[in-house]
């Protein structure tokens, strides 16, 4: 019974083998017949199917697609992220005449997949056809712009950004018909220029640089000139208000001074006619005068003939009598006494 029971199992063992081996090959089999026909869509790109060579649909949703196997059906994957083409340097020719050397960059993607594979095929191929565009555009828009609207000092005269958009404008909706790339921006990143032309922009900026110096120089001068001419305004002012004040000042002093003249005289003419002439004596006679008059003539007779004691002096001592007279001042409340020996 053992034996019976063991032989069975061992003819048993290779019927599953079998099998499994059957299925495994069967599953081996669809898998290499199914992976041809299964297409892979990533995020950023594009696929283009074609039957026999010629497009059939593009599949532009991320996702998984299933196709005929090849030779039937092909993909070809485009690639719909932005790309960056730097131009190589191109001559040109400004409005005046210029001849300056310009290097641009482009930023473009893949807008129409099946276009861009009809047209172009590749990166290669389309930057190629770009930088024929983009050279193409600016000869022409060059020739309507001075070199000061690319280099200048004065930031009014700068023309880049104005450039830079009309060479997007011109070339813009072609690449996109004929080529089915979308042109998103053209900048400008250098700017050479020739030997023969460095002298002529060193000029111009220099000529640009003297004109804003004048300009400021003459704004400047001009505010001086205003606040000088407010200065002299008002120091005139200043002077006047003085000039009036000290008119006042001395208009009031004057009838001070007269008022006590005439108060003096009318208190005692004599000694008034006395004193008024020893002040023009002294300011006749100065510290370092010499002067020979007849002591008789003229207001010498002061030095002779002192006017006489008022009645109301004080009797003066015997040894003052003996050397001279003296003589009060009334001024007011407040006498003074003056000497003079004859």
């Amino acid at each position: 019974m053992e034996n019976a029971s063991e032989s069975q199992s061992t003819q048993a063992a290779p019927l599953w083998t079998k099998v499994v081996r059957i299925g495994l090959g069967i599953s081996i089999f669809l898998l290499l017949v199914a992976y041809p026909c299964y297409v892979q869509v990533s995020e950023g790109t594009s696929v283009v199917v074609t039957r026999f060579g010629k497009p059939t649909r593009q599949l532009m949703e991320p996702g998984a697609y299933f196709k005929l196997p090849w030779p039937v059906e092909d993909a070809r994957i485009v690639d719909l992220r932005q790309h960056v083409f730097n131009t190589p340097y191109t001559a040109t020719l400004t409005h005046d005449r210029r001849n300056v050397v310009l290097s641009t960059f482009v930023v473009w993607n893949v807008a129409n997949p099946l276009l861009f594979l009809q047209s172009a095929g590749s990166v290669e191929a389309i930057s190629a056809k770009i930088d024929g565009m983009v050279t193409a555009a600016k000869n022409t828009r060059m020739g309507g712009y001075d070199l000061s609207a690319l280099v200048s000092t004065d930031s009014a005269q700068l023309q880049t950004e104005r450039i830079e958009q009309q060479l997007l404008q011109d070339v813009q909706q072609d690449a996109l018909d004929k080529f089915g790339i979308q042109i998103r921006q053209i900048g400008i990143n250098r700017i050479a220029y020739e030997s023969s032309n460095v002298a002529a922009v060193l000029a111009q900026m220099k000529a640009e640089r003297e004109a804003a110096a004048k300009q400021l120089r003459a704004l400047g001068e001009k505010d001086a000139n205003a606040i000088r001419d407010d200065a002299v305004v008002r120091s005139e002012e200043i002077l006047r208000d003085g000039r009036l004040e000290a008119g006042r000042i001395r208009a009031n002093a004057e009838q001070r001074v007269s008022e006590i003249y005439a108060q003096a005289h009318l208190q005692d003419p004599e000694f008034y006619r006395y004193w008024r002439s020893l002040e023009t004596l002294k300011r006749s006679l100065g510290s370092d005068s010499t002067i020979i008059l007849r002591t008789n003539e003229g207001f010498m007779d002061l030095l002779t003939t002192p006017p006489p004691v008022p009645q109301t002096a004080a009797p003066s001592s015997p040894q003052t009598a003996s050397e001279g007279r003296t003589v009060l001042l009334p001024f007011g409340s407040s006498p003074s006494n003056g000497e003079m020996q004859p």
